[in-house]
């Protein structure tokens, strides 16, 4: 079993894993904040989060075809590099720089260097992560990040929580967006299954403080709102009180938010995924929101978690 990484600043601990370069957990004071649930645990997920609807897509007049990693639903799940054991560049008392280089495989010919460095400091724990493109093409890239967190109670039910986002992205049984739907859409329904999403929609309307309790979410949501300083927050609130503050910078384009149901027996809806991604479930097959990298060209993106 690969050593965890051991950070430490002031009453803050953080432990991190080479495996996927996850943040497997964050402690302020004795307080869990982010934790292990033995399922993709704070793991980096590139060069795509979430799902590609049977592994398909096509670039620059391409169609590529990734291995299928999800067979219940024929999707390719959660990138290339959750389960590589990355490089430890450099460690320190309270931060940690790891790398791991993607190489041409089936489905995603292409090249990059990837740089993940989890800072802990006054502010929390700090998260830099950077893709460059070390090959001769054009490629497309997205980030995601699945940290676990505690909801301050046995069970998520007990915690309320904040996702700062105008759209549900109305999810099919495959979990692959159908499509985006406004919270504030004031349209008429003509259609059952409209009016079915439409019953469905407050329901995932998390914009203001709300308990989870019963709310069951494997959803992502988009076009997150942003504070003056060009951040989004998220907002989870423990049955005691404390609040648990997730940011991303403006190249984070969408959430995912899941609530463990499908967690192994004991884990179940114990701990709560709130996930910054770049762009949106299916993104290589759709074209929506992703970056298109060229040779020696970077994306660079930042989050951060506090417990207040």
């Amino acid at each position: 079993m690969t050593d965890l990484i051991d950070l430490v600043h002031g009453s803050s601990s953080a432990l991190v894993s080479p495996v996927g370069a996850g943040l497997h957990a964050y402690t302020v004071a004795g307080r869990p904040v982010v934790v292990a649930t033995g399922t993709v645990d704070g793991a980096v997920l590139a060069p795509w989060p979430n799902r590609i609807a049977d592994g398909r897509y096509e670039f620059g007049g391409t169609v590529h075809q990734l291995p299928i990693t999800e067979p219940e639903r024929t999707t390719a799940l959660h990138g290339l590099v959750t389960e590589v054991e990355w490089d430890v560049v450099s460690v320190s008392g309270a931060s940690v720089t790891l790398e791991t280089r993607l190489d041409p495989s089936p489905g995603y010919p292409f090249r990059f260097l990837l740089t993940v460095t989890y800072d802990l400091g006054e502010d929390g724990l700090r998260v830099h992560a950077s893709a460059l493109n070390t090959g001769t093409e054009a490629a497309p890239f997205g980030f995601g990040f699945h940290p676990w967190f505690h909801p301050g109670a046995e069970l998520v039910d007990a915690a309320q929580l904040v996702i700062p986002a105008e759209t549900w992205l109305v999810p099919d049984e495959r979990l692959i967006p159908v499509e985006s739907r406004p919270f504030d859409d004031g349209s008429e329904v003509p259609l059952d299954h409209d009016a079915e999403i439409t019953a469905c929609l407050s329901c995932k309307d998390f914009r203001a403080l709300r308990s989870v309790d019963g709310t069951v979410l494997d959803d992502a949501f988009g076009r997150p709102r942003r504070d003056d300083d060009g951040r989004s927050r998220a907002r989870l609130r423990g049955a005691d009180g404390r609040e648990t503050i997730v940011d991303i910078d403006s190249g984070f384009r969408n959430w995912q938010v899941y609530t463990g149901d499908g967690l192994s027996e004991g884990l179940a809806r114990r701990a709560l995924a709130i996930e910054p991604m770049t762009c949106p479930p299916n993104a290589f097959a759709t074209g929506v929101d992703v970056d298109i990298v060229e040779p020696g060209g970077t994306l660079a993106v930042d989050w951060g978690v506090r417990l207040v």
